[in-house]
């Protein structure tokens, strides 16, 4: 278990209902059949499902739905499905006034600069972490302060760019500085040149993006629930263009999350624990993912005021800016 996150992440795992708790039952190393966890429905937000060859009964279902936790079902770094409350769905007010702004190119051009605003601005805090502690320890990075400057001027351009195009030709800028930098804060044997999404099948992804893969995963599944909790639709986006299939706000309001909960934390697993990344150079196994999901989850649940609250309310500012009873902010890192 992660934080407020149950996982299920063995094969022939059955999560299943007793007195009102769940209880997860899996087989040990004797091939007996024991229960790895149990809990109560106040004691967890999330069960997420990392393995395919796991299943679930129709009672913990039900159970989850009446308590409002958040089924989610992965394979490996990419969710797949989730359990979706039959009262969603009565939000048709959030959803007209997201696709009236959606068709006025003005409300898209606007948010699509703030979400990139608050991604440029938390990149920026991400180095100017690490530059600090380097010129504390009396080694400055010089060229990791030059570039930070420059990640400054990207956002300073990005708030008067007059299309979602260019908009999304800043980010695409700012990135590839920002990763270049990363690259020199990784240590060496882990290969990380440069952020790879998908890569030819001769070319083999190297483990640190296989571990923002499975980060971004998570961030992924806590934007698609508040999107939920706030009652938009998650397909109709402002700065990634609408595709079938395509969570497009979804990745929108991934954007201003993705350097402080996912790429922080694991640069800081990296320098100070670089087997867990290295243990990804191949397809890994659920258990080389564990220490990447509790890495990443303990940034979103463990602090006194957790990254996922702050996701949900931006969401929530965002379902009043579109009904004009607000004006959307990007979330902004202080440190």
């Amino acid at each position: 278990m992660v934080g407020k996150v149950a996982l299920v992440d063995e094969w022939g795992a059955y999560l299943f209902v007793k007195k009102g708790r769940f209880m997860l039952r899996v087989k040990d190393k004797s091939n007996k059949l024991k229960v790895k966890w149990e809990l109560a429905p106040v004691e967890v937000d999330t069960i997420a499902f990392i393995v395919r060859g796991a299943s679930i009964s129709a009672e913990a279902v039900k159970l989850a739905s009446e308590f409002g936790i958040d089924l989610v079902f992965l394979d490996k770094a990419k969710p797949m499905a989730r359990l979706l409350p039959s009262t969603y769905g009565s939000t048709m007010r959030n959803w007209k006034a997201q696709l009236d702004a959606f068709e006025m190119l003005s409300e898209r051009l606007k948010l699509a600069r703030l979400f990139v605003e608050g991604k440029i601005h938390n990149q920026r805090i991400v180095l100017r972490e690490w530059a600090r502690k380097f010129r504390s320890a009396g080694k400055p990075e010089y060229e990791l302060e030059n570039e930070i400057v420059r990640l400054d001027e990207f956002q300073s351009q990005v708030r008067s760019i007059n299309s979602v195009e260019g908009v999304m030709s800043i980010e695409a800028h700012a990135a590839k500085r920002y990763w270049m930098s990363i690259s020199r804060l990784l240590p060496e044997e882990i290969g990380f040149k440069s952020r790879e999404v998908y890569t030819r099948a001769s070319e083999p992804i190297d483990p640190f993006n296989r571990a923002l893969n499975v980060g971004y995963s998570i961030l992924k599944k806590e934007v698609w629930r508040a999107v939920f909790l706030a009652g938009l639709n998650p397909y109709l986006g402002f700065l990634h263009s609408p595709r079938s299939g395509k969570m497009a706000l979804v990745f929108d309001l991934m954007e201003e999350f993705r350097p402080i909960a996912v790429d922080r934390p694991l640069v800081v697993l990296a320098r100070g624990n670089k087997e867990a990344i290295l243990k990804l150079r191949t397809h890994s196994r659920s258990e080389d993912l564990v220490k990447i999901w509790s890495t990443v989850s303990s940034t979103l649940y463990s602090s006194e005021e957790p990254l996922s609250n702050i996701i949900v309310a931006q969401a929530r500012l965002l379902a009043k800016h579109l009904k004009k009873t607000d004006t959307y902010k990007p979330f902004k890192a202080k440190w």
